[in-house]
């Protein structure tokens, strides 16, 4: 079944493009370029962050270097320890130095220089990591350079390596949504959401990390295999492997990674109606991606039921509490959730200033209610709903499950995924009536959106500099007449200067691969019903092809 292309017609503010603008309109219709772009600038983002944070400055980091050598040392989950959640194996004792981190941790006035020398990059310590009983796949990943003679390079190579990793998974989603009819607010939409956190993250050996960028890249080319006809061919089987690689990888992230990638399959079900969400999923290659995802998934249950992983996770603040309590306790604070969504740097003890949060909820939540207004009681509607309250419930019901015995232990970071989905769900819902604005407002808009984030981006970077370097409560000026600490290579001064010229970079690089915005001409049939949901068939619009 053949679709009948979209017509462009002049719209107010269309005129001859030049400069940036020209070669965005270039970019953005091309998906290797799309996606290369992307993926530089994810990696640029991320591997600053892997450079200001000082080595096992970021949470639970030395329980995950650990873990990541001694796995790649054949040491899958180790010896019993003092704790339950605790495993003892033998790693490089660079490795088990990350520990000294501990000297700083939790005390945001306490600066990076009281870490001490690293120690061998070949003598193997018996080393304790709360992370052994977790699934051995990500640190399979990011282990291997614990193998080489590097000293402290090795552990920056494996920060590096993870941020290439999930800079690859958010290229990916960037490349999927650049593909939609519509493409512009939802590929946008990939920046907006990677909050400082995410590249914090990103930057760190953290599982976490993964699970955000896996979910970001199934989600979309989800979407994308369901709603958008791929034509036969080689296009359709790399989305068929991105499917695959990506919704296999995600589900081995971490204990909680089935949930995600459960919500996105509803999400977009939802979106499409199950019948046909189950006819095209269900065809050859996507299929072959189905079997791949479901194996994968069942794996990594398997691993989690029999490693006993989500049991074992101590116990906190708020043992005792009630099931019922927790839960009503959980809805009531998720702003305190967003805002460390947001930003929370170090051990979880340097929040981002605050207008960053209030940034990042005024920018998504104006998206979500736009969504939530403009969808009315369409499939897409529904799908922004359901993703809505999943962000809500789900962390919620995940902590009631166990806050009788462990207390309180989730962290903004976890719902990230959530987050994603409702983000991304929630722009492409939009995305039909952004389309309608006159191209001068639109491209104000992107414009301003990739300005705001940036600005965020920039200021958490020099916050988390100014805390390792002099304390966060310390003045700015200080910063750069008397730092005790400094990153690597070059000292505060010039480090700081390179934040900014990274992020803007960045949100260059952003604004290139943003396809414009198409005006549909309202008279002739677009080939796409009111939900947003395109007819079955074998063809994209000539004008996406």
């Amino acid at each position: 079944m053949n679709i009948t292309p979209p017509v462009r017609r002049p719209r107010q503010g269309d005129g001859p493009e030049r400069g940036l603008a020209r070669l965005a309109g270039r970019l953005g219709t091309r998906p290797v370029a799309v996606f290369v772009v992307s993926f530089l600038a994810f990696l640029a983002l991320s591997s600053l962050w892997a450079v200001t944070t000082p080595i096992g400055a970021s949470p639970d980091e030395p329980a995950h270097y650990i873990k990541a050598a001694s796995t790649v040392r054949g040491q899958l989950i180790g010896e019993p320890g003092p704790r339950p959640q605790d495993k003892v194996v033998q790693v490089p004792e660079n490795v088990a130095d990350t520990g000294n981190v501990m000297c700083m941790a939790y005390d945001p006035s306490t600066t990076a220089d009281c870490l001490p020398p690293f120690g061998s990059d070949r003598d193997l310590v018996d080393s304790t990591t709360s992370a052994g009983l977790y699934n051995p796949v990500y640190y399979v990943l990011v282990g291997w350079p614990s193998l080489l003679e590097m000293g402290k390079g090795s552990l920056f190579l494996m920060r590096f390596v993870s941020a290439a990793l999930c800079a690859f998974f958010l290229a990916s989603a960037v490349t999927a949504l650049s593909r939609l009819p519509r493409p512009t607010l939802p590929v946008l939409a990939v920046f907006a959401v990677s909050t400082p956190m995410t590249y914090f993250l990103m930057g760190s050996v953290n599982p976490n990390a993964l699970e955000i960028s896996t979910t970001a890249a199934f989600f979309s080319t989800l979407l994308l295999a369901t709603t958008t006809p791929v034509p036969a061919g080689p296009g359709r089987w790399l989305v068929a492997g991105s499917l695959a690689l990506s919704g296999g990888l995600l589900v081995q992230a971490r204990g909680l990674s089935p949930v995600w990638l459960g919500l996105a399959v509803l999400v977009v079900a939802v979106w499409v109606g199950v019948p046909a969400f189950l006819r095209r999923v269900l065809t050859p290659p996507y299929l072959a991606s189905v079997v791949a995802v479901a194996v994968s998934t069942a794996l990594a249950v398997v691993w989690t039921l029999r490693s006993g992983s989500l049991n074992a996770v101590g116990v906190y603040s708020g043992a005792g509490t009630s099931t019922a309590q927790g839960f009503v306790r959980m809805v009531e604070t998720s702003t305190d959730y967003v805002a460390q969504a947001a930003g929370n740097f170090g051990w979880l003890d340097t929040p981002a200033p605050g207008y960053v949060a209030f940034v990042y909820s005024g920018l998504l939540g104006l998206l979500v209610v736009s969504a939530l207004l403009f969808g009315g009681r369409t499939r897409a509607g529904a799908a922004v709903w359901v993703a809505l309250a999943s962000a809500v419930v789900i962390p919620a019901a995940v902590q009631a499950s166990s806050v009788t015995e462990s207390g309180y232990i989730w962290q903004g970071r976890y719902s990230l995924p959530a987050v994603v989905v409702l983000v991304l769900v929630a722009a492409v819902a939009a995305s039909g009536r952004f389309d309608r604005l006159p191209a001068s407002e639109g491209r104000r808009v992107v414009l301003f959106l990739l300005a705001a984030t940036a600005f965020v981006q920039a200021a958490s970077a020099l916050t988390a500099l100014k805390r390792y370097s002099v304390g966060l409560w310390t003045s700015w000026a200080e910063m750069f007449s008397a730092p005790v600490w400094h990153p690597p290579l070059l000292g505060v001064g010039p480090w700081a200067v390179s934040v900014v010229a990274v992020v803007v970079v960045v949100s260059l690089s952003a604004y290139l691969v943003v396809p414009p915005a198409v005006s549909l001409d309202p008279g002739v049939p677009p080939g796409e019903p009111e939900d947003g949901r395109l007819e079955s068939g074998d063809e994209v619009p000539a004008w996406r092809s």
